[in-house]
């Protein structure tokens, strides 16, 4: 009698410590969510304003030039 009390007590801690488990992962897994969601409403909002800048046409373009070295190649480390 006390071996089947000893297994069936077991099995409810085991039991009880897996649903926490599951319970436990799924507030992570929420909250999680959660902050994904605010940090990606945050940067949509941001970019909302670059996005109607530059469909009103007044984005700001640097015009310039540039050339193209072929050879040797200069690097900081070497002066």
């Amino acid at each position: 009698m006390r071996r089947f009390l000893e297994r069936t007590l077991g099995l409810l801690v085991g039991l009880a410590l897996a649903v926490a488990a599951v319970i436990w992962a799924s507030i992570v897994l929420a909250l999680a969510a959660a902050f994904a969601i605010v940090i990606g409403a945050w940067l949509w909002w941001r970019a909302r304003g670059l996005r109607r800048r530059a469909a009103a046409g007044e984005s700001v373009v640097i015009e310039g030039e540039y050339r193209e070295e072929r050879g040797e190649t200069r690097r900081l480390e070497d002066r």
